[in-house]
């Protein structure tokens, strides 16, 4: 996955990709700008990613509406 925040800037996330069981909760931890809210974003699609996809359980999460996807999702900052 590659993220931008906007148009002819530099790419915030890039080639990132991992894989997480159904029914697994998850916590990400790192260091100030690792992309831990980035990631977030992207999961939630604040943030359009720019390459790649983001699947929930083998759903492209472009594929459903914005209601849908996040009433599926639970994320706690």
């Amino acid at each position: 996955m590659e993220l931008r925040y906007r148009p002819n800037t530099d790419l915030v996330l890039k080639g990132l990709n991992f894989k997480i069981d159904g029914g697994s909760k998850v916590g990400i931890v790192g260091r100030t700008g690792a992309g831990k809210s980035t990631i977030s974003l992207a999961i939630s699609r604040i943030v359009e990613i720019e390459k790649g996809a983001i699947l929930i359980d083998e759903i492209d999460s472009k594929s459903i509406t914005l209601d849908e996807l996040r009433s599926k999702i639970t994320i706690i900052p």
